[in-house]
C-alpha cells in the first residue's frame, strides 16, 4: 500500500471511529464496462466530466457544485462486465442527494445503480473499508491532493 492509499485508509477509519464530528458522503456507481467505455476514455476522464463540466442542475454548474468539496478520493474496480466507481468526499456544506444523483446521471452512460450515503456507516463498512484489499486505481482530490500524503 502506498502513502496515498495509507492516508485514505486512515481517513476512512477516522470516519468509522469519530461518528459525531465528520460529515462524509459515499457514492458507489455501477456501470456495464462496455457502455462505460463507449462514452468515457478512462475513469479519470469520467471524473473530470463530472466535476468540471458546465452542465448545470438548477442554476449551479457541476464545476461550481464541486468547489464545495473539501477533500476526497475515488477508487474503482473493473471486470470485463462491470465497472464500479467508489467516491468518498467531505462536503463543506450539507448537500442534496437528489441533486448529486441528477448530476451523476447527466454524465453518460446512465449508471446501472447509484448508492449514496451521507454519514452512512453501513455503506462504509460494506464497500469502503475493504477497498484496499485489492489492487486498482485510486485518485485523490481537494485538500488530500493539495497536501502531501499524511496520516490524519
Amino acid at each position: 500500500m502506498n502513502k496515498k492509499e495509507e492516508s485514505i485508509k486512515v481517513r476512512l477509519e477516522k470516519y468509522q471511529k469519530d461518528k459525531t464530528n465528520i460529515n462524509f458522503v459515499l457514492v458507489v456507481l455501477t456501470y456495464k464496462t462496455e457502455d462505460f467505455y463507449k462514452y468515457n476514455r478512462s475513469i479519470s476522464k469520467f471524473y473530470q466530466k463530472l466535476t468540471n463540466s458546465k452542465s448545470a442542475v438548477g442554476k449551479l454548474t457541476n464545476r461550481e457544485w464541486f468547489q464545495n468539496i473539501l477533500n476526497g478520493f475515488y477508487k474503482f474496480q473493473e471486470t470485463p462486465d462491470t465497472t464500479i466507481i467508489y467516491l468518498a468526499f467531505e462536503p463543506i456544506k450539507e448537500l442534496n442527494v437528489l441533486d448529486l444523483k441528477t448530476r451523476i446521471k447527466k454524465i453518460k452512460p446512465f449508471p446501472e445503480s447509484i448508492a449514496v450515503g451521507i454519514n452512512d456507516y453501513e455503506l462504509l463498512n460494506r464497500y469502503f473499508l475493504k477497498l484496499f484489499d485489492y489492487n486498482s486505481g485510486v485518485e485523490v482530490f481537494g485538500e488530500l491532493k493539495r497536501k502531501k500524503p499524511q496520516i490524519f
